[in-house]
């Protein structure tokens, strides 16, 4: 069957937002991980960059004409499209942009629920419920995915890195802890209304590793990134294994990512059977996209080109086919991202400069030989988070 014979029907594309500030909360804990004296930032922690902001309207100037080479037009009169973020700047801005991006002068207005650095329920990762049973269950959950990852994945080396890079050994945590870097105790914070913490060494880690991430994408100088330590593509590679461990622990796990991700899912059913608006553009964050496709039992993947499992700016695009002969609807999901060399260049996307395309599969369902899946098989999924 040719593949001109299906019609994007509708899309839902679930963004993480653009580069960012290190967020205001790790700073002071940064600064206890290591006596050197971290980069200052020009824009206020946790904000969307002007880098940042510049990337994401490459990225939707490529988005539109993506959508146009898949026969869906949008226009000044009929812009056919719905924007909703978190209502956080990063988040917000991010949407902005990546319209401006698209549909420069199209008065495409930019939804969001509540004043700005307000979290949104839809796509908040707080405990809502801190009962002894849930917090059982994803310690559960947390135990079963390290066991089976544990298989593939040593951090040792990684955390033995950043000990180095971070001069540790010197540190007021170190004064405290007085052991290496790798026996810092885990412990579960996991209290209402707070975001689900795995404190020790995968929490610094994560924090320390996102913030030379930022530096590397917001092309800091070479000598400031990581105090210039960080000199290969496969210490990234190493270092990075503590970031995606830590979000497939915490956000990704079956128990948690189902009651977090169970708002968000109901809308994106909701606008996916609305008549209007083809495209949904929903704008939230690594932990959205991580509890979105766990709970809704996404294949494990490793994205070609990245070193991130949940890229910053990259977006999930959920995608509903017709197929024109049949009239049957199918199902296709993409994860389409920059890529870590396209992040740090700033290189300008358009269709013949495209982002990274990486199809993700569905576990326990089976592609035709186009690679789509009966329309069904995703539906029955939403419908299991219908209340």
């Amino acid at each position: 069957m040719k593949k001109d014979q299906y019609q994007l029907d509708k899309v839902v594309i679930l963004s993480r937002h653009g580069i960012r500030t290190p967020l205001a909360n790790t700073i002071e804990f940064l600064e206890k991980a290591s006596p050197l004296k971290w980069p200052s930032w020009d824009h206020a922690y946790g904000y969307l960059t002007t880098r940042g902001g510049v990337l994401e309207s490459y990225f939707g100037h490529y988005l539109s004409q993506w959508l146009e080479q898949q026969n869906i037009s949008l226009t000044p009169e009929n812009p056919d499209i719905y924007v909703y973020a978190n209502s956080l700047q990063r988040t917000v801005a991010t949407a902005q942009f990546l319209v401006t991006g698209a549909f420069a002068g199209y008065d495409i207005p930019v939804n969001h629920k509540y004043t700005i650095e307000k979290m949104d329920p839809i796509f908040d990762p707080s405990v809502q419920d801190d009962s002894p049973e849930s917090k059982q269950a994803l310690l559960k959950d947390i135990d079963d995915a390290d066991k089976a990852e544990s298989i593939f994945k040593n951090l040792a080396p990684a955390y033995a890195m950043l000990s180095d890079i971070l001069d540790y050994k010197s540190s007021q945590l170190y004064a405290e802890y007085q052991c290496d870097f790798a026996d810092i105790p885990y412990d579960l914070h996991f209290v209402k209304d707070e975001e689900p913490e795995l404190l020790g060494p995968l929490a610094i880690g994560i924090c320390a590793v996102d913030a030379f991430l930022l530096q590397y994408y917001s092309a800091f100088p070479k000598e400031q990134i990581g105090w210039g330590k960080i000199t290969s593509h496969e210490q990234w590679q190493q270092l990075i294994q503590i970031r995606n461990h830590y979000i497939n622990l915490v956000f990704h796990s079956r128990s948690i990512a189902r009651k977090n991700s169970a708002l968000l899912i109901n809308m994106i059913d909701d606008l996916l059977h609305q008549k209007n608006n083809k495209v949904n553009l929903l704008v939230g964050h690594d932990s959205t996209i991580a509890a979105l496709l766990g709970a809704l039992d996404f294949a494990e993947y490793q994205l070609p080109n990245q070193c991130e499992n949940t890229p910053i700016g990259g977006m999930v695009i959920l995608q509903r086919y017709r197929n024109k002969a049949s009239g049957e609807y199918l199902f296709k999901a993409e994860y389409v991202y920059q890529s870590f060399e396209q992040l740090y260049t700033a290189q300008p996307l358009d269709i013949n400069h495209p982002p990274q395309h990486y199809q993700l599969q569905l576990k326990n369902a089976v592609a035709n030989s186009d690679g789509f899946y009966q329309w069904q098989d995703f539906e029955t999924r939403l419908k299991e988070f219908k209340k």
